[in-house]
């Protein structure tokens, strides 16, 4: 099998909807404020999310998951896997904020993931892209050229990015160059499990809906846009 098919299951006909969820995991969510820490809280919200998501009996089949997390650098702490096989993993925070170098990386993920459905002969859905942060990107010039490439991908109709702020450091300004779509959200305190429960069930909703034509280069030729009815969890950020 090649490197492309063996990214997937492809014994799993089922249309795939993939979602990149890149965190941050900087010094700076390790700070507690009246009780647990911004990334004890994002622990707990993504183990209430694998736990939400396997339970549905379609999207547990069709929603795809992989996680990026960045803090002096930016990794794939899970790659590619099915809503079925996804386990809860406990992230720690240290380090800066290389935003840019995660946006990259969350960019080279969903184009590889894409060829591998093609290759597979699986028809896919327009990926969704959170970015969740705290802070402000530490690598400037990186963040800006990424930015530039994600509003790229967006504008092909390639993927639906969210951007999440959490706190009062996080740069909403910064967050608003990821998308030309979407203004960035505030997450209401630290409501990281009402914002993955919310997650989980719209990703179970989309994966349920008609499966997308798409142009030569695979990106959607109809409309994917996803609304976000965040109400409980964030805010239009001001």
């Amino acid at each position: 099998m090649s490197d492309l098919v063996a990214r997937v299951n492809d014994a799993n006909p089922n249309p795939r909807l993939a979602c990149v969820l890149a965190l941050d995991t900087s010094s700076s969510m390790s700070a507690c404020e009246g009780g647990q820490s911004p990334i004890d809280e994002l622990n707990d919200g993504f183990e209430l999310f694998c736990n939400e998501i396997s339970t549905d009996e379609v999207a547990c089949k069709r929603v795809e998951i992989a996680v990026i997390t960045f803090g002096s650098t930016a990794q794939v702490a899970l790659d590619f896997r099915e809503a079925r096989d996804l386990q809860p993993q406990r992230f720690t925070a240290n380090g800066l904020t290389v935003m840019g170098a995660a946006l990259d990386l969350a960019a080279d993920e969903l184009t590889r993931q894409k060829q591998a459905y093609r290759s597979a002969d699986l028809n896919y859905f327009r990926p969704w892209f959170f970015v969740i942060t705290d802070g402000q990107p530490t690598d400037g010039p990186a963040f800006e050229l990424a930015a530039q490439r994600i509003c790229e991908i967006e504008a092909a109709n390639g993927v639906n990015v969210f951007a999440i702020g959490v706190g009062g450091g996080a740069d909403f300004a910064q967050l608003a160059k990821l998308s030309k779509v979407r203004a960035p959200l505030r997450l209401k305190g630290l409501s990281f499990k009402e914002f993955f429960l919310w997650l989980s069930a719209s990703m179970a909703t989309a994966s349920r809906s008609k499966e997308p034509s798409r142009d030569a280069s695979g990106n959607t030729t109809s409309s994917e846009q996803v609304s976000l009815p965040a109400v409980g969890w964030g805010e239009v950020a001001s």
